[in-house]
């Protein structure tokens, strides 16, 4: 089983939240089809699986952290 260590402050993950209701709205309103309409539903899954758990991958990989334990938002 994979462990996910959190690295996410809360303020980044309600940034990421955000981020994914404006790329669904975008994509629900616009004409967006094919290419750009499967990137905007990729991405969007990505930042929400980031936002729900506080785990990014990329900041994994780039040893990154923004997880402060006294992180009050």
């Amino acid at each position: 089983m994979i462990k996910l260590k959190r690295n996410m402050s809360n303020f980044d993950r309600l940034v990421r939240f955000i981020v994914v209701l404006l790329l669904i709205s975008i994509l629900y309103v616009g004409e967006f089809k094919g290419l750009i309409a499967f990137i905007i539903i990729v991405v969007s899954a990505m930042f929400l699986f980031a936002s729900v758990t506080a785990f990014c991958p990329f900041y994994k990989s780039t040893n990154l952290s923004t997880y402060d334990s006294e992180d009050y938002l």
